[in-house]
Formats: C-alpha cells, structure tokens, sequence
C-alpha cells in the first residue's frame, strides 16, 4: 500500500491516530482493548477502502487532499487510518486502511449494505463539490470492486440495463408497453418467477431483481402506474392552491356549519397561545418580539458552536488516550529490558514496541503534552466534557422547542395584527373564561 513506487516516494502517504510505519501495531493495540471491554467481535483487523479518480481530472496533491477529508468524514474521528495514494497508474486513486475497533469507544466498524451507500454517497458529495466526476454507485445492491470499476467504465451490462429499463418505464403507461420498449432497445426477455434480460452478445440473462430494490417488478409496475396520471396531476401546486383544493373538498361534503365551528375554536385557541406567550414574557410590542426571536435564534447558534468546540476537544483528549495508553505499554517494554538477560537480543525481539514508543511520544508532543498525565486524569477531563456535551444538548432541544413556538406565535401575531376588532372580541371572550375558570 506505501510502495515509494506508487506513492511518490511517500510523500503521499497519511494518517490519523497513528503512524504509518507502526499502524498495525497500534491497530492490534486498540483491537486487544476492544476485546478487554467486550466489544470486539470477529477477527477482521481493518477494513480498506479505494477512492478513484478519472484520468487527468484531478492532481495527485488534490486527490490526497480529498481522499483525507473523505476517511474523515466517514470515520468520523473513531478509527486510526491510513492513507496512501497511488500515481503508477494512469488514473490517481487513494487506498484507505482503517481499523475495524474504535479506539473512542472501541465498537467495531459496521460494515453492511447501509454503511456501504452512505460511504457512496459522502465520496459523490466531495466529488461533486469539487467539480469532479462521482466515482461510486448509490442506491443499488453493493457491487465488487471489479464490477465497480466496469461501472465506471460504462462496460457494466446491469449499468446499461439500468438506463434502459429508466428510459423505457419513462416512456411507457403500462407493463406490455414497457416490455414492447425493451424488445426494442434490443433485449431478450425471459418472465418467469423472477423477470430477467439479456442485452445482445451478453452471454447470461440479467435478473432484475440484482439491480436493486427500485428495479424489482414490483416496483418497475409502481412506476408505471404513476405514468398514467401524470397528464391529469398539475406538477407543480403551490401550497396555498393545494390548501385551498383541500378546505374546498371538505366544505363540499356538505359540513360547512361544522367546519365554520371548527374555524373559530382554533382561531380562539391560537389567538389565547399568542396573548399569553407575550404576556408571560413581557413582550409588549413587536418589535421587543422580534428581538426575542433573535435572541433564541442566537443562542441556538452558540449552543452549535459550543457542542462542536465540546466535539473537537473530545475527539483529541480521546487520541491522546489511546495514545497514553500505549505508550505506557511500550515504556514497559523497554523497562522490562533492564532485567534481561540478553539486552541486545531482547532489543531485537521488541524492535516494533520502540519504535511505537518513538512515534507515540512525537504524536503526543505534536497534541502539546509534554508530561504523560496519569490515566484518572485525563479520564475524568473525558467524562466532564461529556457531561457538559450532554448538558449543551439538553440546553439546544429546549431552544428548539421554542423556536418551534416562536414561529407558530409569529404566524399567529401577524393574523392578529390584520383583524384587530375580531382578535379583541375573541381574546376577551378567552380571558373572561380563564377568570371564571381560575375563580371556580
């Protein structure tokens, strides 16, 4: 994976959490804490991921570049990787090996068909906002890298058949009609218990339920079906017209003296909600609202930046952690050399421990710790930023809620301010049923 013949004599060659050069030993590390906590499940060590690129899109800096942001964004701080990317092929591409424990919380990695889209659709996204081709399929039935690759390519048979299945649901309203359009395209068709075709030179029929859930018959028939009524259906309502097709429905039953009651409650409901938010707190005029509303806006943007300033903070006192602990096992190493009978020969046996041991004390010098803190301490500086986090979250949902409210009572404070002498007669008629109310 770091051949200095791929990799630009390795100036193209990252991590996070370790250091390439005793990345499986820290992994191996994480892994034997994982299992100490009961987490670790399996003997997979590390997963691998290959990002590619089109020839001649993107430079080799570029690609390193996005390949790092891409692992971050899908690791998400949890697991050491590894980065390489490789030059010695016409298109640049970048393989990623991470662990499969989180050295966080020392979970393993799930690796399934949800894990796999979301992973597409991450890589798709940084692509497409970098101006750059996306390079991994989404939506469909995980693919080999092989297959992938001929995806790419345009020399995947399920990839064409994809596209003309599309165009032929696309222009068809019924089932006949849109095997009559493949017939067309040039495929062979075979119905039986599950419908399948085969594209011309193509050796082995393709079953359509293998492109994906959207492509099952049964889906394909749903399609169809809402073929039929696009010429009926405006495409576009606004949502007032659709408001109105809907209140016009319901008036039309026949219970328009019901509806009207039903009106009026609500207004009187909404019109008490405003009355007494304001009141309650001491909003006498629209423009102390609208400065109440930027406040909470305000304060949900601070409670944002706190939570992630408190995510950042724990992600590296995590780091420096899993690096502490380490590096007390690799000091024991070399302590334990004091006793040996053959320094020299012991030395040898546990070359890869002292190198660790170098590594992991210019990784924690680079985190500014100088002074390896003792494992109470920083385990303690861990567990008040989780509890701060949770608290800021607390704080965040309960601001939300209110903003929820404010937007509601907006709403309603605008309508009041447009019919005054029906909003007065209404709130007077609440307030003299809340006295009587509060009396009894």
């Amino acid at each position: 994976m770091t051949n200095p013949d791929k990799t630009d004599e390795k100036l193209l060659v990252s991590s996070f959490g370790c250091s390439p050069e005793t990345a499986d030993l820290e992994f191996a590390m994480t892994r034997e804490m994982a299992k100490k906590n009961g987490m670790d499940k399996g003997n997979n060590l590390a997963f691998h991921l290959i990002q590619s690129f089109k020839p001649g899109e993107v430079d080799a800096e570029t690609a390193h570049r996005l390949g790092q942001q891409f692992a971050d964004e899908v690791l998400k701080g949890k697991y050491e990787y590894v980065i390489s990317t490789h030059v010695d092929k016409n298109h640049i591409h970048n393989h990623i090996i991470f662990n499969a424990a989180s050295f966080i919380d020392h979970h393993k990695y799930v690796s399934n068909k949800r894990s796999y889209h979301k992973t597409c659709r991450i890589n798709n996204r940084i692509c497409q906002e970098n101006g750059l081709a996306t390079s991994m399929p989404t939506n469909e039935k995980g693919k080999s890298y092989k297959e992938n690759m001929e995806y790419h390519r345009g020399t995947s048979w399920k990839a064409k058949l994809c596209v003309a299945v599309d165009k032929a649901i696309w222009s068809s309203i019924n089932y006949d009609e849109f095997l009559q359009k493949m017939q067309l395209a040039g495929y062979e068709i075979r119905q039986g218990k599950n419908l399948s075709f085969r594209a011309p030179e193509q050796r082995n029929f393709t079953y359509m339920k293998s492109l994906g859930n959207y492509y099952t018959e049964e889906n394909v028939r749903a399609r169809l079906e809402k073929n039929r009524y696009k010429t009926k259906t405006p495409k576009h309502l606004s949502r007032e017209a659709r408001l109105y097709i809907n209140i016009s429905t319901y008036i039309t039953t026949g219970n328009r003296e019901g509806f009207e009651r039903w009106a009026k409650l609500n207004n009187l409901k909404e019109a008490a909600h405003t009355f007494n938010y304001l009141s309650e707190n001491n909003l006498l005029n629209y423009e102390n609202f609208q400065q109440h509303i930027s406040d909470v806006e305000n304060s949900v943007k601070a409670a944002d930046q706190r939570l992630e300033e408190i995510s950042t903070e724990l992600g590296t006192q995590k780091l420096i952690q899993k690096h502490c602990d380490s590096y007390r096992l690799c000091r024991k190493v070399i302590e334990d050399c004091k006793s040996a009978k053959n320094s020299k020969a012991y030395r040898t046996r546990h070359q890869a421990e002292y190198q660790l041991h170098d590594s992991l004390k210019k990784e924690l010098q680079d985190l500014g710790v100088t002074r390896i803190p003792s494992s109470e301490k920083i385990q303690k500086k861990i567990e008040n930023l989780e509890l701060e986090q949770a608290a800021t979250i607390r704080e965040k949902q309960e601001l939300q809620k209110k903003q929820k409210t404010l937007e509601v009572i907006q709403q309603n404070f605008t309508v009041l301010l447009a019919v005054p002498n029906k909003t007065s007669a209404l709130l007077s008629e609440n307030l003299k049923l809340n006295n009587i109310t509060r009396d009894e």
